[in-house]
C-alpha cells in the first residue's frame, strides 16, 4: 500500500462517494437494507452500515489495525470490550491513574460478576509484573492518562504481556491516533472516547476499539447484544471532524499546555 501521511488519511481514507461523485459520503439513515441474493445483512446494530464502515476504515488505518467497531461512547467501547473479554473468576490489573468513568464501571460492575481486579498503587514495570496473577487476562493502560498525562512504557507492557498470554489493552483517547499508535509497540487493542479530540466540536458521544480481526470479531459477539453502536448521522458528524483532526489538535495541545501552566502557577 503506497505511504500517505496522517493528514491525507484523515481527509480520504474509506470515503463512500455517492453517484454523483461528491466528495463527501452521503448519510445512510436507513435500518433496513435490501436482503436478497446477497449474503450480507446491513444493519445499524451489527456495525455493518456505510457510514459506520468509513470510520473504521479510517481509525483502523490511523491507528495500523486490522479492523475495528465504532460505539455511542467512550465507555461503551471499554466496557464491551472487556466484558467480551473477561468471564467469572477472571482477573484484570489496572495502572494507576486512569479515567474516572473507567473506576467507577470497575468497582461498581466488576464485584457482581465475579471478575477480581487490581489497581496498581505504582505504574513502574515491576509493579505491574508482580500485580499478574494466573488467572490475569487483561492488562489494562491509558497513557497519557485523563486528566493528569501519566505516562507508561508500552513497548515494555506488551513484552511482559505477550510472555504471558495476556492481552494488553490501551485508552489512547489523550493521545489520539495524530500522536501515538499502540498496536506499533505491540499493545494488542486500543480504545478511543471518540467524545474529545475524535469528534472536536463538543456536539459527539461516541467511543471505537481498534485491533486484530481476531480480538474485534469476539468483541463483536457481545457488541451485537449490547446494542452500543453508533448512528449513521454522529457517523457523518465524527467523519467531517476526523478530515481536520491533525490541525485541530495541534490547537487543542497548545491550549491544554497553557491550562497546565497555569494550574501549576496557581497551586504554587
Amino acid at each position: 500500500m503506497k505511504t500517505q501521511s496522517k493528514q491525507t488519511i484523515c481527509v480520504h481514507e474509506g470515503q463512500r462517494p455517492d453517484e454523483y461523485n461528491g466528495i463527501n459520503t452521503p448519510v445512510f439513515t436507513s435500518t433496513s437494507y435490501g436482503y436478497l441474493d446477497t449474503e450480507k445483512r446491513l444493519y445499524p446494530r451489527y456495525f455493518n452500515i456505510p457510514n459506520q464502515q468509513v470510520l473504521i476504515d479510517k481509525l483502523s488505518r490511523l491507528e495500523n489495525a486490522e479492523s475495528g467497531l465504532i460505539f455511542g461512547s467512550g465507555m461503551a467501547a471499554i466496557s464491551t470490550t472487556l466484558f467480551s473479554l473477561l468471564n467469572k473468576g477472571d482477573h484484570i490489573v489496572f495502572q494507576k491513574g486512569l479515567y474516572g468513568g473507567t473506576i467507577n464501571f470497575t468497582q461498581k460492575d466488576f464485584d457482581r460478576f465475579g471478575i477480581q481486579y487490581t489497581m496498581l498503587q505504582n505504574n513502574d514495570i515491576n509493579s505491574i509484573r508482580d500485580s499478574l496473577q494466573q488467572n490475569t487476562k487483561i492488562l489494562y493502560i491509558e497513557s497519557p492518562s485523563n486528566p493528569l498525562l501519566t505516562i507508561v512504557d508500552l513497548e515494555a507492557v506488551s513484552k511482559v504481556c505477550k510472555s504471558k498470554n495476556i492481552v494488553s489493552v490501551i485508552d489512547n483517547t489523550f493521545a489520539s491516533p495524530i500522536n501515538q499508535n499502540p498496536i506499533n509497540f505491540g499493545i494488542d487493542i486500543v480504545l478511543h472516547s471518540a467524545t474529545k479530540y475524535l469528534g472536536g466540536h463538543s456536539d459527539i458521544s461516541a467511543g471505537a476499539v481498534l485491533s486484530s480481526k481476531e480480538l474485534i470479531n469476539k468483541i463483536m459477539q457481545t457488541s451485537l447484544n449490547f446494542g452500543g453502536s453508533l448512528n449513521a448521522l454522529m457517523c457523518h458528524l465524527l467523519e467531517r471532524s476526523m478530515k481536520h483532526l491533525p490541525c485541530g489538535l495541534q490547537n487543542k495541545m497548545k491550549m491544554r499546555r497553557r491550562s497546565l501552566s497555569i494550574l501549576s502557577v496557581v497551586q504554587r
